[in-house]
């Protein structure tokens, strides 16, 4: 009974996410945005991630202690695509042990809720990493204050995390060994339970200092991770390893060689490859000697180098370039690009580049601009736009204080926006530090620390949403949709067909998702339409071999999406 209950609830949570469209609660005005939470002491060091329905959630350390006096612990808040929060005001507490918390990591679970890792000091002894499950409606799911994953007497921190696609979650982390610094990483199932050896794997097995971990999923539950290595004792190089489901380095002992030019490579970053089943990667790179400039590299899924020996210029223009982003999807057709960059001389602005699949830069030489304002833009995040494109998001000082602001890029790398950028937040005081994440239907949805209380030394957290086209989501009315959109039959049992026409030339793609919101993968030779006009889209009953129950089909537009209900009898 308590299983049928929860999936009512769920369905219901479904349906409401759907409804809410036309009565949005997101704060339009920019100089007032929609606050995720305003409690005493500060809430920084903010994750987003998306949920799959058009909202997403935050995860982000908070001193609310303690009258703000206190530790800080771990708190999440889910927002769906209307704005509305769907649990406890000001967020749900995580982890709340005496002692202090930080750098929280979030990933979905696949199951509606999150899971989210962060680094903890409740042994008094040295920072260990901990991780919590919270459920679609914001219920704690494991032990209290987390489950320990890795607990040493060394220092482990600076975790990252991803979901190992079956409810779970992969954490990698930076852990001292012996005065120097090594890379790890550890898996923990949908119940909490720790999947390899007590303490984690090391990802290489040479003796070195290793640095800022990034990973991404690679497609078969396993994970690709990639670091800053000091082997060579000169200077760092960039390495990079594979892991499979069960804990085994799949690129040797020794990691996968990704760049080891003249002078140091640093700060490396990588997205999936969905033409390769492998990864895109850049980093931060001084091999000209007198400024850093940004390289990229492309490697399959066996750990083959495609692209030229220590990697592809993205740009080598005059002065720094740094803090780069990038975005690879099955729209952009190679990886795009965003970074901040000091050629001027005089302050830092911010410029996008592509590439294609055989690492041709596809836009102007060392970079479109994106924004020149006066002043410096920094902390750029690029997300993508659903249409070959992308929005990104940075930090702005023209105006003075800081602000946040957005630009959308299309496929062609030209801004779509207002020039140099439309404004997220503009309140008073300093908005610092954005991060976005697509809505998934060509929108973005951003949120920052923000210190518009200058009256005190609070740091707060706070949301905003932009459509397509730059402007606030004022809530989708029916008339909005450009699509008439039918399924039959419904109830079925084995074909059915998605009856479309569609009233504009746009893109829409179809996809399949069951009440726990995971995705049935039976579209994937027709899911999207882009023509007016009418279409049919079949499936047969082979491509619908699914328990009897209740699912839904979703139509995501440029800037809609309908989500239809039906029953498999």
């Amino acid at each position: 009974m308590k299983k049928i209950t929860s999936i009512f609830c769920l369905l219901t949570t479904v349906l409401l996410i759907q409804t809410n469209y036309s009565f949005g609660q997101w704060n339009y005005n920019t100089s007032l945005n929609t606050a995720v939470s305003t409690e005493i002491g500060k809430q920084q060091e903010m994750r987003l991630c998306k949920d799959d329905f058009g909202g997403a959630f935050v995860a982000w350390k908070d001193g609310r202690v303690n009258s703000g006096t206190g530790p800080n612990d771990i708190y999440v808040q889910h927002y769906n695509a209307a704005g509305y929060a769907q649990w406890t005001a000001n967020g749900v507490a995580l982890c709340t042990q005496i002692t202090d918390q930080s750098t929280a990591a979030i990933t979905k679970d696949m199951t509606g809720g999150v899971i989210v890792a962060w680094s903890d000091w409740r042994s008094n002894i040295e920072r260990d990493v901990y991780a919590q499950r919270i459920d679609s409606f914001g219920v704690v799911q494991w032990t209290l204050d987390g489950v320990g994953i890795a607990t040493k007497t060394i220092r482990e921190h600076n975790e990252k995390i991803i979901s190992d696609d079956q409810g779970g979650a992969i954490i990698v982390w930076e852990q001292q060994n012996g005065g120097q610094w090594d890379v790890w990483a550890q898996r923990v199932s949908h119940t909490g339970v720790i999947m390899w050896t007590p303490g984690g794997v090391p990802l290489c097995t040479v003796n070195a200092n290793r640095l800022n971990p990034r990973m991404q999923k690679d497609g078969k539950g396993g994970a690709y991770i990639t670091w800053q290595d000091y082997r060579n004792l000169t200077d760092y190089d960039v390495y990079a390893q594979r892991l499979s489901p069960s804990g085994n380095l799949l690129w040797g002992g020794n990691g996968l060689l990704i760049c080891n030019a003249p002078g140091t490579q640093v700060d490396p970053k990588l997205d999936p490859d969905t033409i390769s089943g492998g990864i895109y990667l850049s980093w931060i790179d001084k091999r000209g000697g007198a400024d850093y400039d940004i390289y990229a590299q492309r490697v399959d899924s066996t750990g083959t180098i495609l692209w030229a020996n220590n990697g592809v210029p993205v740009t080598t223009a005059v002065g720094s370039q740094s803090a780069q982003d990038m975005l690879s999807t099955s729209s952009t057709n190679g990886v795009l690009f965003v970074w901040k960059d000091k050629r001027n001389a005089v302050d830092f602005d911010i410029y996008a580049q592509k590439l294609n699949p055989a690492g041709v830069p596809q836009w102007t030489t060392d970079g479109a601009l994106v924004c020149n304002s006066s002043f410096d833009q920094l902390n750029p995040n690029i997300v993508t736009d659903n249409n070959g494109g992308a929005i990104i998001a940075w930090q702005d000082s023209s105006a003075l204080d800081w602000d946040i602001k957005s630009q959308r890029i299309n496929a062609s790398g030209v801004p779509q926006w207002a020039s140099n950028g439309v404004i997220v937040s503009n309140a008073t005081g300093h908005q610092i530090g954005p991060k976005s994440v697509s809505d998934g239907r060509g929108g973005c949805i951003y949120a920052w620390e923000d210190k518009r209380d200058v009256l005190t030394t609070n740091t707060d957290l706070y949301i905003h949403h932009l459509c397509a086209d730059g402007t606030p989501n004022m809530g989708i009315a029916e008339n909005s949709i450009n699509a008439d959109i039918s399924v039959s039959p419904n109830p079925f049992t084995d074909n059915i067909i998605i009856s479309v026409n569609l009233k504009t030339d746009e893109k829409v793609t179809f996809t399949m998702v069951d009440v726990l919101g995971q995705e049935i993968p039976l579209l994937s030779n027709n899911n999207t339409i882009q023509n007016r006009g009418q279409h049919s889209i079949s499936i047969s009953a082979d491509k619908i071999n699914i328990p009897k129950g209740i699912y839904f089909i979703k139509a995501t537009g440029l800037n809609w999406t309908k989500t239809l209900k039906l029953v498999k009898a």
